[in-house]
């Protein structure tokens, strides 16, 4: 019986409509008998009602416990496509029969549509992004920048992204608060309450997002698992996504359930739309980043 992973990767995180993608694929011999690979696939969601799909034949043999880069998918983006793309993967395996002498056509196999990519237009949206200065909370907040990055906005920070004067720097995080899109706040551990037992954040992110609060500017909270978010009671807590600073990854999973609702109430303005998906957010629906891979086996 054969067994096997394909594995794929994508040349980048995110796309803009009209750009060429390419996506290599690979195959894991992780059986004792040969395969072989006669074509590779990917079908984005707006394809399946024309049953249409991107398709690239290739002739490779893969020999047992051996790993071999396949083929090269490349095709273009719509220009009229943008958003959260889920797409499918199909692929043609052939395993070679010892017995029999004879190549067994194991037919062409299709993933259920469970990934994700991401073509986002340009301009993104502007981010205001309230966050500790020092070494220990930029450890983590830099990281989630980048997944905040990843899905259409233009970061700013007041004393990371530019140095403001301390007398002016009220007044200069007021301005870019009311000229940004939204607000994002990722609020790290600070200090121990005493008394209640739980780590409470800096007073700093209180000011900031009840500036936007006050300005209307969609929020989002990012916060330590650990820490108690207080100011704007009840609202901050239900805007609010708790997370792992061991086990990043999996906010970064659970952004692609949270960040296409929160682009929509940016753009909208709907807001309860966006709490309501954040309320049903639990675990990952789908599976985004640049890389994916299938385990499969053949029947025999």
């Amino acid at each position: 019986m054969g067994t096997w992973v394909l594995r794929w990767q994508f040349d980048k995180s995110t796309y803009q409509p009209g750009n060429t993608v390419r996506v290599d694929f690979w195959v894991e011999n992780t059986g004792e008998t040969v395969l072989f690979a006669s074509e590779m696939g990917l079908q984005l969601e707006f394809q399946k009602e024309k049953n249409l799909f991107y398709q690239q034949e290739c002739a490779v043999q893969i020999a047992p416990r051996a790993i071999e880069h396949v083929t090269s998918l490349i095709f273009d983006i719509p220009r009229t496509v943008a958003g959260i793309l889920r797409y499918a993967i199909t692929y043609h395996l052939w395993e070679y029969s010892q017995s029999g002498k004879a190549w067994q056509d194991l037919g062409p196999s299709w993933e259920e549509r469970r990934w994700y990519m991401k073509v986002l237009p340009v301009p993104y949206y502007r981010a205001f992004v309230s966050r500790g200065l020092p070494p220990g909370d930029r450890l983590v907040g830099d990281q989630i920048i980048e997944m905040v990055q990843e899905w259409g906005f233009e970061t700013y920070t007041a004393g990371i992204d530019e140095l403001v004067d301390t007398a002016e720097l009220a007044c200069e995080i007021r301005e870019r608060i009311v000229g940004s899109d939204c607000l994002v706040a990722i609020a790290t551990p600070r200090y121990l309450d005493a008394l209640g037992g739980y780590w409470r954040t800096l007073e700093w992110l209180h000011g900031e997002t009840g500036i936007a609060f006050g300005v209307s500017r969609p929020m989002l909270v990012l916060r330590d698992q650990g820490v108690q978010v207080g100011g704007l009671p009840g609202e901050l807590k239900r805007l609010s996504v708790a997370y792992d600073p061991l086990n990043l990854e999996n906010l970064k999973q659970r952004l692609g359930g949270i960040m296409p609702g929160f682009r929509d109430w940016v753009a909208s303005k709907r807001r309860k739309e966006f709490l309501t998906a954040l309320a049903q957010v639990g675990v990952p629906l789908l599976i985004g980043g640049i890389a994916g891979y299938v385990i499969g086996r053949s029947r025999g």
